[in-house]
C-alpha cells in the first residue's frame, strides 16, 4: 500500500533545511527528507527514540534547559552543518524540542548569490585603502585617518578637488567597517535633476507618478540598508532634496514618494564634495543644519600636485591595470616620463593622470613608454612657472585646459570631459565659471 503523506510533511519536506523535532519523552515526531540525508537516518522512524540513532543528541538539552540555541556548528558523516535548536512550548510548558539544519557549503552558496547580485547591481565596493597607490606622507596620513573613520559609524564627509579619488576612499572606508558585508550604494547628486534624485534615493509607490514602475521601486537608502551609501558631489544636491535627505538621516526613516508606510533604514552615509561647503552656506545654496549632519568626521584628500612623488607608483599600478583588462604588454617606463609629469599641476588630479597613461598604454606599440608618447597633450604638459608664484596659477592652467579640451573635441562637451578625466557636470560648472573668460 502506498504511503499516504499528511500536509503537514509534505510543507516540511518542501523546506530546504533538514527538519526533526521529538516530544518530551525523546521520541521522534516528524523528520523530513532532508534531514534523513544529510544525517543519514533510515526511513520509519518516527515514532522511535532519537538516542537510538544519534545516541549522544543535543536536543535533549534543549527539553532539560528550555533555552534555544542558534548557530552552532556541527560535522555530520564528514559535512559541516549549522544547526538551530528550540523548544515546543504549548501553555508554558515544554512539550518537545525542533532542530533544523543545513550544509554550511549550502550557505556558502547563498553567500556568494547574494554577493553576485550585488555586483551585478553595482552595490558591492571593490577597492580597500590598501588598494590606493602611493606612499606620500600626505597620501599615507590620509589612508591612516580614512582607516580610523573606518572603525565608527560615524557620517564622514570627505573634501578634495575633482579626480582626486573620493570614491575610492568611500568604498576603503565601508570595507574597513563593520558594514564591510553589507551593500555599498554610490550616487553622483550632480548626475541627476532634482525630481530623478529625490525618486532614486526615496523609491516610490506603483502610481506615484505617469511612468511609475508596476510594483513601484524601492530607493537607494532601501537597497543601502545595513551597509553604507555614498553621496558623491553633495554641494551640487537641491535645496528641497536636502530637506528631504536631512529628515532621513534624523528620523532614519524613509517613505516613498505616493506611499503611506515609514521604512526604517540602518545605512551609515558617507558623503563627498569638491566645493567649499561654508561658502554654499553663506550663499544659502545649502542648508547649515544638513552641513553640521554630514560633517561629523572629515576626510580632506591631499591633490596630485602636493603628493607628486607618488607619480611612478600611480603610473605602475595604472599601466598594469590597462595591461590586464585590455591584454597589452608593457616592459618598462622611461624615467623621463615620470620627470615631465612632475612638471605638470594635475588640475584633474588623479583621474587625468590616469586618462593620460591609459592614453599612452593604449596606443603603445614597441611595449615601452617613453616621453615621446605624451606628445600629443602639447600645451598642457607645460612646465610650471618659475618665481613665488610657481605652479598656483590654477584658474588660468584649468581655463587653457579646457579650451584646448573643447577644441580638439571639436565643441563636444562630453569628449571634452573624458580628455580631461572629469565628469561631464564638473566640466559644465567650470565652463559656467569661466564663462566671460571663453566670450572675450
Amino acid at each position: 500500500m502506498k504511503k499516504t503523506t499528511t500536509p503537514i510533511q509534505a510543507i516540511v519536506d518542501a523546506s530546504h533545511d533538514g527538519i526533526i523535532a521529538i516530544d518530551k519523552q525523546a521520541n521522534i515526531t516528524l523528520v523530513n527528507k532532508n534531514a534523513m540525508e544529510i544525517l543519514g537516518l533510515p526511513e520509519g522512524i518516527v515514532g522511535q527514540k532519537i538516542t537510538k540513532f544519534i545516541p549522544n543528541s543535543d536536543m535533549l538539552r534543549i527539553l532539560s534547559t528550555g533555552k534555544k540555541e542558534i548557530g552552532d556548528i556541527a560535522v555530520v558523516l564528514n559535512r559541516q552543518i549549522v544547526i538551530n535548536r528550540l523548544p515546543i512550548v504549548v501553555d508554558g510548558e515544554i512539550v518537545g524540542a525542533v532542530s533544523t539544519f543545513k550544509e554550511i557549503t549550502d550557505i556558502q552558496k547563498m553567500e556568494m548569490r547574494i554577493r553576485k547580485q550585488f555586483t551585478e547591481s553595482g552595490l558591492e565596493a571593490k577597492y580597500r585603502l590598501e588598494d590606493i597607490a602611493g606612499s606620500s606622507a600626505a597620501i599615507k596620513e590620509t589612508k591612516k585617518l580614512a582607516e580610523r573613520f573606518g572603525k565608527t559609524d560615524a557620517t564622514v564627509l570627505i573634501l578634495g578637488e575633482s579626480g582626486t579619488g573620493k570614491e575610492l576612499f568611500a568604498q576603503g572606508i565601508h570595507l574597513t567597517s563593520s558594514r564591510a558585508v553589507g551593500p555599498f550604494v554610490a550616487v553622483n547628486c550632480a548626475a541627476l535633476p532634482g525630481n530623478l534624485l529625490e525618486s532614486e534615493l526615496f523609491g516610490y509607490d506603483e502610481g506615484a507618478f505617469t511612468g511609475a514602475r508596476k510594483g513601484g521601486k524601492p530607493g537607494l537608502f532601501e537597497l543601502a540598508h545595513g551597509g553604507t551609501l555614498f553621496l558623491d558631489e553633495i554641494g551640487e544636491m537641491s535645496l528641497p532634496i536636502q530637506a528631504l535627505l536631512l529628515r532621513v538621516l534624523q528620523e532614519k526613516k524613509v517613505r516613498r514618494i505616493g506611499g503611506e508606510k515609514v521604512i526604517p533604514v540602518d545605512v551609515r552615509i558617507v558623503a563627498a564634495t569638491n566645493r567649499d561647503l561654508e561658502e554654499l552656506i553663506r550663499a544659502k545654496q545649502f542648508r547649515p543644519d544638513l552641513y553640521y549632519r554630514l560633517n561629523v568626521l572629515t576626510l580632506e584628500l591631499p591633490p596630485l600636485r602636493d603628493r607628486l612623488e607618488d607619480i611612478p607608483k600611480l603610473t605602475e599600478s595604472v599601466v598594469q591595470e590597462i595591461c590586464e583588462k585590455m591584454n597589452k604588454r608593457i616592459t618598462s617606463i622611461d624615467h623621463s616620463l615620470y620627470r615631465i609629469f612632475r612638471q605638470h599641476d594635475w588640475p584633474g588630479n588623479v583621474r587625468e593622470l590616469r586618462n593620460v597613461v591609459e592614453r599612452m598604454v593604449l596606443l603603445c606599440e614597441d611595449g615601452r613608454l617613453k616621453k615621446e608618447d605624451a606628445e600629443f597633450f602639447g600645451k598642457k604638459l607645460a612646465p610650471k612657472k618659475s618665481g613665488s608664484g610657481a605652479g598656483r596659477d590654477w584658474e588660468e592652467t584649468e581655463r587653457v585646459m579646457i579650451l584646448s579640451a573643447l577644441q580638439r573635441a571639436n565643441g563636444n562637451k562630453t569628449e571634452a570631459a573624458r580628455l580631461l578625466g572629469m565628469d561631464r557636470t564638473t566640466l559644465w560648472r567650470k565652463i559656467k565659471k569661466y564663462q566671460e573668460k571663453f566670450t572675450e
